[in-house]
């Protein structure tokens, strides 16, 4: 059987304005309903690329605020400057924040909860993969578990829970290759596909062989990558190259 592990958040769905209100909600305490405004969410899509633990959200904010910086290398240059000098107690705090509001927006809002996401493309072709084709769909992915499982039932994607593998299962961790590796070793799989939109999350997968991967180019990536369509990937899959 065909096994594919996939990211979820710009893989198979677009949730940035999810991102983005709970960002906001978590930062500074904006009301979820506060209409977006789409010159600041613009420049946060542009910056998503270098996000891919929602801790790190804290500090996105906090740089998009500061009207010093004025080009992409400058916005980039800051990041890296605080990925190596982090406050983790504003970034837990953050996290906490924007996790549990989350949660309260499934439970309580969910009419508008499920506005906030859309799938892509790429979803439905995997979908009818999965259904045709019956490849073995593996989500990793930092999203909350719960909520993954929820939007993918919505649109008539049903997995077993042991198939979604989210943040928390992860985080033992130190990338999601090394992840799926040892899924790989343990059900004795020689060869899957990974498909996902961050550079950063695709680079480790050059130490395990068994691992071939994909960047999702539709996704959110990095400026000035180009990645994959989903008719390559599909096609990759179908013909297992």
């Amino acid at each position: 059987m065909t096994v594919v592990f996939l990211d979820f958040d710009g893989v198979l769905f677009d949730t940035l304005k999810e991102a983005y209100i709970l960002c906001r909600y978590a930062y500074s305490g904006e009301d979820i309903f506060l209409p977006i405004d789409n010159k600041i969410y613009s420049r946060f899509y542009r910056y998503k690329f270098l996000v891919y633990n929602s801790w790190q959200y804290y500090y996105i904010m906090k740089l998009l605020s500061d009207r010093g910086i004025k080009t992409d290398g400058d916005f980039i240059a800051a990041y890296n400057l605080c990925m190596r000098n982090r406050n983790k107690s504003f970034e837990e705090e953050f996290d906490q924040k924007y996790l549990e509001k989350r949660i309260e927006l499934m439970k309580k809002h969910s009419h508008y909860w499920n506005s906030l996401e859309v799938p892509f493309d790429f979803f439905y072709e995997i979908k009818m993969l999965f259904k045709e084709y019956k490849i073995d769909i593996i989500i990793v992915t930092n999203k909350n578990k719960e909520a993954v499982n929820k939007r993918l039932s919505q649109y008539g994607l049903e997995l077993e829970t042991d198939k979604i593998y989210a943040k928390e299962e992860l985080l033992p961790y130190k990338s999601k290759a090394e992840f799926i590796n040892k899924y790989m070793q343990g059900n004795n799989i020689l060869r899957a596909f990974f498909v996902d939109d961050n550079t950063n999350n695709l680079t480790p997968c050059r130490e395990y062989s068994g691992i071939v991967p994909f960047l999702a180019g539709w996704g959110n990536i990095g400026i000035g990558e180009s990645g994959y369509s989903c008719k390559d990937i599909i096609q990759s899959i179908i013909k297992k190259e």
